[in-house]
């Protein structure tokens, strides 16, 4: 543990929390402290990230989703007027939810579930990418490490299954 850093885990009503706390450094005007709060729960890649200053005051919240910012993170003044949304999904043509529904209609496999697929998007940081597509990794049910991979093509919904051949032995 850092000096002035605390770092708590723990499990409450069913969901993983990870707090992380730094103290304001003594008198350094430039130090403001924080308060970090993740929430998540298990096997799924969605987690609820909330900022606080050192005076418990909410100045950013956001969802990602396996550590992608997704829909809309929110900036918070000082006396918690929203003063900035971004929003993450302009950029796409279909969200992880709509990618969620078409792959579970036509392969039964449901992204929102990490022991069934591992799934990011993959956009190049460009404005609007005709490239865009989502990159799903299905892990095999004997041997996570073992799997295919699957490219869901943001703007067509073009499904492209890519597997490695073994070779036998």
């Amino acid at each position: 543990m850092k000096l002035g850093r605390y770092d708590f885990d723990f499990i409450e009503n069913g969901k993983n929390i990870r707090q992380r706390y730094t103290l304001p450094e003594r008198d350094s005007p430039d130090s403001d402290g924080e308060y970090l709060e993740e929430i998540s729960t298990e096997w799924s890649p969605f987690v609820i990230r909330k900022k606080y200053d050192y005076m418990g005051r909410l100045r950013r919240w956001s969802t990602t989703f396996r550590q992608e910012s997704i829909n809309k993170s929110y900036e918070y003044d000082a006396n918690g007027k929203v003063i900035k949304i971004t929003n993450y999904e302009e950029k796409f043509k279909h969200s992880f939810a709509d990618i969620r529904a078409f792959l579970l209609k036509a392969r039964s496999i449901d992204i929102y579930d990490t022991r069934q697929a591992i799934a990011r998007r993959v956009n190049h940081f460009s404005k609007i990418n005709e490239n865009a597509y989502y990159d799903i990794y299905i892990p095999s049910k004997e041997d996570a490490y073992i799997g295919y991979k699957i490219i869901i093509y943001d703007v067509s919904l073009e499904i492209k299954e890519l597997r490695e051949e073994n070779d036998s032995k």
